[in-house]
């Protein structure tokens, strides 16, 4: 008599399983007070790759105690994806009591590029392309200013190319005394919670 596989192990209770492999989760810097970690590696973040497939790049920090902060991301092979230069700019009451004309509590970014582009003057030859760099990093320059009590504020000054990709994230350019914009930008309050949500959010 010919038995039926399927049924054989049906009614006797034994089934076969695929083991299932999952790979641990990377540790990421989402849910870290970022200024209160020591210099160094501090965690991962999300990028993408040209194709859009998902990656994960380490987050080197180093800061000194005048308020300036360097932040890298790099690949596994130590190379530098992106890298950005901020401070942490605190305005003092004697200074508005005063009636000094001050800017407000910010973190103004000094220095912000994606070495891996190929379209910028800050390419370096042979890297694999990522998106999504600037935005990460400016994300960490917007935790920073949450962390440092600025409000979620963050500045900076851009080149002209570079003002659309600034502009599609949010950013909107100060104005001169004429109505004309400049190339000072800022996250105006509107854009601060939809910025820290793009990709994800850090």
């Amino acid at each position: 008599m010919k038995i039926n596989a399927v049924n054989f192990y049906q009614n006797n209770y034994i089934y076969q399983t695929r083991p299932s492999f999952k790979s641990a989760p990377v540790e990421t810097i989402k849910n870290y007070n970022i200024g209160m970690m020591a210099d160094g590696i501090i965690g991962m973040v999300k990028v993408f790759k040209k194709n859009g497939q998902e990656a994960y790049l380490k987050v080197d920090k180093f800061s000194d105690p005048y308020g300036n902060e360097s932040y890298m991301l790099k690949d596994k092979f130590d190379n530098i994806i992106g890298e950005m230069d901020i401070t942490i700019k605190k305005i003092s009451n004697y200074g508005k009591e005063m009636g000094i004309h001050v800017d407000f509590n910010h973190v103004f970014v000094q220095f912000l590029c994606n070495h891996s582009n190929p379209k910028t003057e800050y390419y370096t030859s042979g890297l694999e392309e990522y998106k999504g760099i600037g935005t990460r990093l400016l994300q960490i320059a917007q935790r920073r200013s949450d962390e440092a009590l600025c409000n979620g504020e963050i500045r900076l000054s851009s080149k002209y190319r570079a003002r659309d990709f600034y502009k599609k994230i949010g950013f909107i350019s100060e104005l001169d005394s004429i109505g004309k914009e400049t190339s000072r930008m800022f996250l105006p309050p509107r854009a601060k919670e939809p910025f820290s949500k793009l990709y994800g959010g850090l």
